[in-house]
This record gives structure tokens, sequence and C-alpha cells, in this order.
């Protein structure tokens, strides 16, 4: 709609009004969305009705940089800039567009100004309660409801870690995601991001849980440490560590406690299941393994977590297992088609796929390439089209109806891979997906919304600007200082 501008806005969307056009109305909208910091300024913004501009300041489509700018935008409905500059606004009662304002998304240090300068009203009262989300961060994600949620549409195919191949093999602190308006994969950078490789991944609420893994810098390295990512404020922090170190471990949610499963520590290999409780930062023992496993994957579906294939010493498994949280119970199930280990698995339209991995049943270590598909309501074990290439210890991820197999080792080829495959269940096909820019083995991989900010303007995410906002917040910087432990390396051991 380029003949639309701030000139004619207002008419347009009366003629829209009176011809019952939605169409054209939803696309004025649209307009009004993508410009709103330059529109809030004029005086066609005021005389918007109240209630449209209501329903546009609650939207997840309103293109600003920070909430900042939304708080500033309900003012400036009914100040003009210079009163909003100079400060000359009265807030005793609040103007009712503020309802529309995250005031947990908006940064501290403005918060606590704010704070300030109010005297006892209604809006100090939110204000506070916004101070508090800030400064109660380890209980954050159970402190969610609409005001903590991101401004954006943009659920994206997230990576994080893993070890890739360089002129040495280092193992990556980086976190990259696949941009859904470019079709590529771009970094976000936030300070102080933890250097590990397959770790198990969880994500509760829009929080990335990151628990044990690999931190294998000189030898082979069991971690019990776990972080959780925020992207609302692009901010690690390090939560409770596992009870004891695990590795080759997999990590499921169910319901509202994430689990880290079996796994190993390089000195033994471990059949004990913990669970994360986020209300009360602990780890807690349940009902463990009836066998040691480790190398293994799981997912959750229908309330129950499901685990399978992995090693336990030399062998290679082809074993399910299920666990119940009601009974706290292990069952096992059939065993699957192929055994296999280094695998991943995901759960899809009421199915279980485990994709990937390798055995040695050609007496040494090779690709498996055969996907399997596990029916929990038939018990009945399937294949479907096998993968392209191999994908040993790779990122899993489902979007939009379709699993991200991302990366990972190929032992056919003896290398690791930069290549993405795609699984659409519907047409039981395989496609290429935008390959990675790192050959990378052994990263994490979720789907989270990220905010619009990272989407189309990732400079602004930068280890910098981060700084800035832990320097304006000790009680945040001290909580993430602990992850500062991090050894430089130039050749690291591998699997």
């Amino acid at each position: 709609m380029s003949w639309v501008d701030e000139e004619n806005v207002l008419d347009v969307y009366k003629l829209a009004d009176l011809f019952h056009l939605s169409h054209l109305s939803e696309q004025l909208d649209s307009y009004v969305l993508k410009n709103f910091v330059t529109l809030s300024r004029t005086e066609m913004y005021r005389q918007l009705p109240l209630e449209k501009v209501y329903a546009l300041l609650s939207s997840n489509n309103l293109e600003v940089s920070s909430e900042n700018e939304v708080y500033e935008g309900a003012l400036l409905y009914h100040y003009t800039p210079e009163q909003v500059e100079t400060d000359q606004v009265s807030l005793m009662e609040p103007p009712k567009l503020l309802e529309t304002v995250r005031f947990p998304l908006m940064d501290f240090p403005v918060l606590q100004r704010l704070h300030n300068k109010l005297s006892p009203c209604p809006l100090k009262e939110t204000v506070a309660s916004a101070l508090m989300y800030h400064k109660n961060e380890c209980l954050q994600p159970m402190m969610q409801s609409p005001h903590t949620q991101l401004r954006s549409e943009f659920c994206c195919v997230v990576g994080f870690g893993g070890i890739h191949s360089t002129p040495s093999t280092v193992v990556s602190d980086q976190a990259r995601y696949l941009n859904p308006l470019l079709g590529e994969w771009r970094h976000f950078t936030a300070a102080l991001s933890p250097r590990m490789s397959n770790q198990g991944i969880a994500v509760l609420n829009n929080f990335v849980y990151l628990v044990g893994g690999d931190n294998n810098i000189h030898g082979f390295r069991a971690e019990n440490r776990c972080w959780r990512y925020d992207p609302r404020h692009n901010r690690w922090f390090q939560i409770q560590s596992l009870q004891r170190e695990h590795a080759d471990l997999c990590v499921c949610v169910v319901g509202e406690y994430i689990y880290a499963v079996g796994g190993r520590d390089y000195h033994e290999e471990l059949r004990e299941v913990e669970r994360y409780d986020p209300k009360t930062n602990t780890w807690e023992y349940v009902a463990p393994l009836r066998k040691e496993v480790y190398a293994h994957a799981g997912a959750e579906l229908d309330g129950r977590m499901y685990i399978t294939c992995g090693r336990r010493g030399e062998d290679y498994l082809k074993e399910l297992h299920c666990y119940d949280p009601v009974d706290n119970r292990w069952d096992s199930l059939a065993d699957g088609p192929v055994r296999r280990a280094w695998h991943g698995m995901a759960a899809l339209l009421g199915r279980l796929y485990v994709i990937g991995g390798s055995n040695n049943d050609s007496g040494y270590r090779r690709d498996v390439h055969q996907v399997a598909c596990y029916s929990p309501s038939t018990a009945q074990w399937t294949t479907v089209c096998p993968l392209p290439a191999g994908h040993g210890e790779p990122g899993i991820a489902v979007l939009d109806h379709m699993i991200y197999v991302l990366g990972g080792r190929s032992h056919n080829r003896g290398i690791r891979m930069h290549y993405v495959h795609i699984y659409d269940a519907d047409r039981d096909c395989w496609e290429r997906g935008p390959r990675l820019e790192d050959n990378i083995s052994g990263m994490a991989a979720c789907v989270l919304t990220l905010p619009r900010a990272v989407i189309t303007n990732a400079e602004r995410w930068t280890p910098e600007r981060q700084q800035n906002r832990l320097q304006n917040h000790p009680d945040i910087s001290s909580e993430v200082m602990s992850m500062l432990d991090w050894e430089e390396f130039d050749h690291l051991s591998d699997n």
C-alpha cells in the first residue's frame, strides 16, 4: 500500500469503516503497526479512535525495538512529543492505553527511574510488580502472563553450542537461528553464553534450558551445570546444577517439570533420572531406568516420556522405554527395528520418529539412514522414508509439522556436516533445508519465539549492549558472572 501515508490514513480508515472493507482495514492496521514509532509522533495518531489504538498497541505485530517505545507511544496519544520529552505528563490517573504496555519487558533502569519519580498511584504498583519480575530472575518462567509475552510471532528453529570443525576442532558458544524472512541461518549474540556440546535441551514457557552435556576441553569431561536462556531480555542465567554429571543424556519436558535421563560421566554409565522443578530451582531423583544407557534420545508425547536406543557398554541398543510421571514408573515396550546411538527423536502428529545416529552392525561404525516410527496407539513400529545422508549427534526440532535435522557427524564420510534435512510427515519425504555456516555436531536444537529485533535488526543484540544492561542491573550481573570460567583451547578430543 505505497499510496497510504500519514496524510490520508485517517480518511482511508473512514472509507474502510463506511463500506465494511475489512481487508482494507487490516492493511491499514499493518501500515500503522509497521510504522508505529514514526506515526506515534504525528497529529494523525492522536486522531485515531482510542479503541483502534488500544488494539494496535496490544498486538504482537507492533514493530518496536523495545517495550520502552510502546510506553512512550501510549503517552503520545494523550500528550505532544514535547510534553512527553519534558516530562509534562500526569500519571496519577494513568491513561487507559498504558494497560497495553508490557512493563516486565521494559528495561530495568527505565522501570527503576519511572518508579522513583511516581507518587503512590496504581501505575506505581504496576511498575513495582514489573521490577519484582526482573529481580526474581530465578522464578521468571513461573511468573508468566500476557504482559511477559514477546511482541513477536517469529517461531524459529534455534541451535545452541556444539562442536564445529575449523582449522582446529572447537566447542561453540554460538546461538544460531533459521531466519524465517530470509530462509538463512543467522547468529544472535547473548553475553556470557555457555560453551558446551551435546547438552540436553528443553523449552518451558519460551525459556530454553541447557542441561549437562560435554565440556571436552582437555579430554572427556561430563557436566552437571545447567543454564537457562531468556529471549525476552537476551540473557543467560545459571540454574541449579544436576546432582551428578550427565553426558550423552536426553532431556524432556513433561508437564511443568524437566527430566534428565541417564547418560554417563565418563567413569560409569548411568541409570539415574533427575527431575527439575522450576518453581523451586531444584533437582530431585525419580524412578531410575531399569538399566544404564547413554547416547540415547527422548521425546514427550501425550504426557509420557519415551526414550529409544543408545548404548550400554559397547553394545548398540534398539530398546524403547516409557515413563509415566503419575505412577513414577518405567515400562519397557517393543524394540525398534534397528540398533543405533547418538541419534535424534521427535514427536509429531501422535507418533515418535527415531532419526539418524550410528551403529557397528557392519563390524565398524556406520551411519544409520533408516528412520523408524512408533505409534503408541497401536504399539507398532514402521519405517518411513530414509534419511538422504548421515546425521550422528544432530540437532532436532519440530516446527509447523516438519522435523528439522541439523548438522551432525557422518561416519561414512568421516567428517562433521553442515547440511540440514527437513522431514514432511504428510508426504513422507525429506527436503534439503538451508545449510549451516559451519560443519557442526552436538548442537542442541529447539523451537523458540524470538524477538522481532533479532529477526529484523540483529545488530542491536550485541555483547556491548548486553553488558551495558548488566552494569545497570548489578543483581543480574552477579548471578550470571559465575559462568565466566571457560578455558581457552586449541584442540578437542572426540567421542
